[in-house]
Formats: structure tokens, sequence, C-alpha cells
């Protein structure tokens, strides 16, 4: 490999064998390097492929702003995630996770630590991207010697999360916020805690996930007929109401139509979280 560009002394630019941009980078790799010499493969820590010219861009310009030990901390969580998670991660990860690392310690080093408002949702939702967070906070410990308040687990984990999905942090910050939302109507309406530890509670938040990730994506169930939704109206009123009202609040929040299939199928799933307990309501 040839030095194409010279970032930093940290980075720099070559050609893969097709020809495409990749970034190199390693502690002092590009220190007295000039462009057309050979890359000093010794001092390689990490070599980025993208998938697009602009991402390319986006990750170089990254590079010349943030500390190499917050690319070195978060290609190495990403890389553990990988062999964790068992999952393919869009490659916009290494952006967004590193420039968090990054801006996550220039906050801490202020004093500016602020709490994850759904904390405790991820933890109970993506515990293995949650669990992964944790073991960041390590990464970063032992890049910088400081502690990262858990917190950061969390945040960590819904990058993670973002990048198994479409790579939107928006999206994922969306549908996290529906299925909150959605676990609190719940509650409220059908009276009472719900079971966390049964299979239809881990059902629920499944197929409110995929809800939720309907409504970001814009998209919507096929209709099917109406004779389950008769009968769930007739046997379950309680549970169809506080299906309607999560529905309501996705429609007046997020501006998109939701059909009576998705009021349907979260009420038979309210049904079994809650054990039919709001069939006389």
């Amino acid at each position: 490999m040839l030095v194409r560009k010279i970032l930093n002394n940290n980075v720099i630019t070559s050609n893969g064998e097709d020809g495409q941009e990749i970034i190199i980078v390693g502690n002092g790799i590009g220190w007295k390097q000039k462009v057309g010499e050979p890359v000093d493969e010794s001092k390689i820590d990490k070599i980025f492929r993208m998938d697009t010219v602009s991402s390319t861009a986006r990750l170089k310009q990254l590079f010349l702003q943030v500390r190499v030990e917050s690319i070195q901390a978060s290609s190495e969580i990403i890389e553990y995630a990988l062999e964790h998670l068992g999952k393919d991660l869009k490659k916009n990860v290494y952006i967004t996770l590193t420039d968090h690392i990054d801006f996550a310690l220039e906050r801490f080093e202020k004093g500016m630590n602020f709490q994850n408002a759904l904390f405790w949702e991820i933890q109970k939702i993506y515990y293995r991207e949650f669990e992964i967070g944790k073991y960041a906070l390590n990464v970063v410990e032992k890049h910088f010697g400081v502690r990262l308040p858990e917190d950061e687990a969390a945040s960590i984990a819904m990058h993670l999360v973002s990048a198994e999905y479409d790579g939107n942090m928006a999206h994922t910050e969306a549908m996290m916020s529906i299925v909150k939302k959605a676990m609190e109507i719940v509650q409220v309406f059908m009276g009472g805690e719900l079971d966390e530890d049964s299979l239809d509670y881990h059902r629920f938040i499944t197929h409110l996930l995929f809800f939720a990730q309907r409504v970001v994506e814009k998209k919507s169930l096929e209709a099917r007929g109406d004779f389950l939704a008769g009968v769930i109206r007739d046997q379950y009123p309680g549970e169809v109401r506080c299906a309607r009202k999560i529905c309501d609040y996705v429609q007046d929040k997020y501006e998109v139509e939701i059909g009576e299939e998705e009021v349907t199928f979260l009420a038979v799933h309210i049904v079994r979280v809650t054990a039919g307990k709001g069939e006389e309501k």
C-alpha cells in the first residue's frame, strides 16, 4: 500500500486492492511519511473501508477532529459487538460511536454529565447491547483512565441498536420512545405492573419494537379481514381501548395513519401480557 494522503500524524489514507480509498489509523503512522511512499504496516492499528465515498469523507473529517484514542476505543468496542452480537452492523457506526465517545469524554472532563431518559428501557429491552455498553466503559477507562457513568452504557447500546437497523439514530430514539410510552399506557390503563420475566412480556416487547419500526418507516400491516378484530372487540373491549390509546398517541405525535390491524394485534398482545385484566373495563 502507498500513502495517498496524510491527514495527521496518526491517520493517513491509501487505496485498497479494489482501488477504493481506505483510511488507516495508527500511532505515528503519518509521522515523517510522504505521499507515494509505502505505508509502514508495522504501525497499522485499524483499516477502515466505508460503503460510500460520502461516508469515507465524513469519517476522514471526523478523524481530523477527535483523539486517536477515541478512534481506537470505538473500534475495539465495535469489534467486540460484532463478535458477541453475531449481527452485521452498519458501517456508519464507526462514525457515530467514535463521535459519541469523544464528545462524552469532553463532557465528562467539563463535569457535564447527563441522565439517559431511556436507560431502563434500553437495559430491559436491549440487554445484550447494554451489556456490551458496560464492557465499553471498561474499554474507555483502559484508553483514557476515567470511568464514564453507567448512563453512557445505555447511550452506547443505542448506537449499536441503530447500527443493527437502518443506521439512523433518530429512528432508533423514536422507536424507543414509542415503546416506552406504550408500556406506560398499558400499565396505567390496565392497572398494575407487568411480569417482566414472562414469555408474553418479551413477546409484547418484540411486537412493540416492530410496531415502532413500522411507524418510523411509515409502513403499516396489510389488512387481513375483520373477523379477528370483531372477536377481540367483543371479548376484550378494555384491551382494545388501551391499544387504541397507544395508536392515537402515535398518530398525533408522529403524524402517521395507524390502521385497525395494528390496533387489533396490539390488543391481542395486551390481553396476553395482562392476563385479560381489562375484560371488564
